[in-house]
Order: C-alpha cells, then structure tokens, then sequence
C-alpha cells in the first residue's frame, strides 16, 4: 500500500478530490435491488461506502441519499468497505450542500 507522502501523478489525478468524513445511512440500488448502506466519506468524484453485502468491483450503482441520485461504479472493495468513482462528479454545491446538511466530520 502506498502510504500519502509517496503518491504520483497518477494516484493525485484519481483522488485529488477533497474528502469529507461522514457516517451516514443511505440506499444503494445495485442489480436492481435496494439495499442499506453507510457512506464513511465523500468527495466530489466518488465515496468510501460500507455494506453488509458489497457489490463487485466494476458493478454500476446508484447512490441515495439526502437529495441525491448518483450513478457510480465500484473500483475497489475490501471487506465490507468499497469505493465508488461517480460517472458524473458532483457538482461543489450539491457537495456542500449534503456536508451542510449531513453529520460531517471534522
């Protein structure tokens, strides 16, 4: 594993994204199937979620929460815990407004 002081330019592009820290509930449509999920963070272009039952890597899902809709895909999954990159990243004020809304971490 990489540890942050060692990241390249590669590693930057994909999580150049300012993560915030949350632990929410939230509904994950994946296969057609709703399921309960907690999302640990959040960042314009993906999530760290955890699931009982985690999707595959590669799987299309859809993320509900709050006021948001958002299709993504799983790139990793250990354990109970995936990442997803959003198709489309969110925009800043739709992140804001769920950070404002929402339980975040400091």
């Amino acid at each position: 594993m990489t540890d942050r002081g060692s990241f390249t330019a590669l590693d930057m592009r994909q999580r150049g994204a300012a993560r915030h820290k949350l632990f929410e509930p939230l509904a994950l449509r994946h296969a057609g199937v709703l399921r309960r999920a907690h999302m640990l963070d959040l960042s314009v272009s993906g999530a760290l979620l955890h699931a009982e039952r985690p999707p595959r890597i590669g799987d299309g899902v859809i993320i509900e929460f709050q006021d948001l809709a958002a299709v993504a895909h799983v790139i990793w999954v250990r354990a109970k815990r995936f990442g997803v990159r959003f198709d489309v990243p969110l925009p800043e004020t739709a992140l804001r407004a769920i950070l404002d809304g929402g339980a975040a971490c400091s």
